[in-house]
């Protein structure tokens, strides 16, 4: 699945590939930060590009070119800070580096760029970063998370879960990531009650929302630690890769659409059908 990696290829063959038409750029983005006990710090780095890759093999089977950009592996992760390895960028530099890092595509001839991000803590930062990018250069960024565009899939784990639990190991385990299932843990199971212990109240905003919320006020996230001594939120024992190969068959086919819209086509057919909010 190399042969869409960018940082794989010379020069020259980038210049081929996007001489003789690219139909879209994916961006991965993860971060470094731990996973615990059970799976490395690169996991939504391994998880973002791997999804990013099978997305431009599908697209090639279809007739499309895609193109993988070099992932963003040190994001927003400032509140896994008390567990030794986790990596963090500023709000500030990591919007500064998206910008860039997408404006690097465009002037090479790119015009449609997906950013694919495979960790929750960027969310925020990413939605405003590509309204932003379209505010300022007419240009929009297509930005997909895989919970998201497969929330039907991972809305059918039982219990809660928000880090490196059923879902996220799943999914690891069926990219091909070094999973240590001997260690996988289940932690902080309850999550509502160990938010309601630090004095705030937890409202969800879906399986993976890292944000406790009083009543109409966003109280910002904790340190995870505060949660979680293992560093996982859920039960990553439940893991099977045969739930991690569903959720990869849902998500090639539903991004895909992006590439075979086009930026050409109106922005709500764009947005509706891969699901994600404009």
């Amino acid at each position: 699945m190399s042969d869409h990696l960018m940082e794989r290829m010379t020069w020259q063959e980038v210049d081929a590939r996007i001489g003789a038409g690219v139909d879209a750029a994916i961006l991965p983005i993860g971060t470094t930060e731990q996973h615990g006990p059970h799976m490395p710090l690169d996991t939504d780095c391994v998880i973002a590009r791997g999804l990013a890759e099978r997305v431009a093999d599908q697209a090639a089977a279809d007739g499309l070119s895609v193109l993988v950009a070099p992932t963003l592996n040190v994001t927003l992760s400032w509140y896994h800070m008390q567990f030794p390895g986790s990596m963090r960028l500023s709000t500030t530099t990591f919007l500064q580096v998206f910008k860039e890092t997408v404006e690097s595509l465009h002037h090479h001839g790119i015009r449609n760029v997906i950013a694919l991000n495979g960790h929750g803590g960027n969310v925020a930062a990413l939605t405003v970063a590509v309204n932003h990018y379209l505010e300022m250069t007419g240009r929009r960024v297509f930005l997909a998370q895989w919970w998201e565009l497969c929330g039907d899939i991972v809305g059918t784990v039982e219990g809660p879960g928000i880090h490196a639990e059923e879902a996220e190991t799943s999914l690891a385990l069926a990219i091909g990531q070094r999973v240590l299932m001997d260690r996988a843990t289940s932690d902080a199971w309850d999550r509502g009650e160990a938010v309601k212990a630090a004095g705030h109240t937890w409202t969800s905003l879906g399986k993976y929302s890292l944000v406790p919320k009083g009543p109409g006020v966003t109280v910002p996230m904790d340190m995870l630690r505060d949660i979680t001594e293992s560093g996982v939120v859920g039960d990553s024992t439940r893991a099977t890769p045969e739930l991690g190969q569903r959720i990869i068959d849902a998500f090639v086919p539903r991004l895909g659409t992006v590439g075979r819209d086009r930026a050409e086509t109106a922005p709500s057919q764009i947005f509706s059908s891969c699901s994600i909010r404009r």
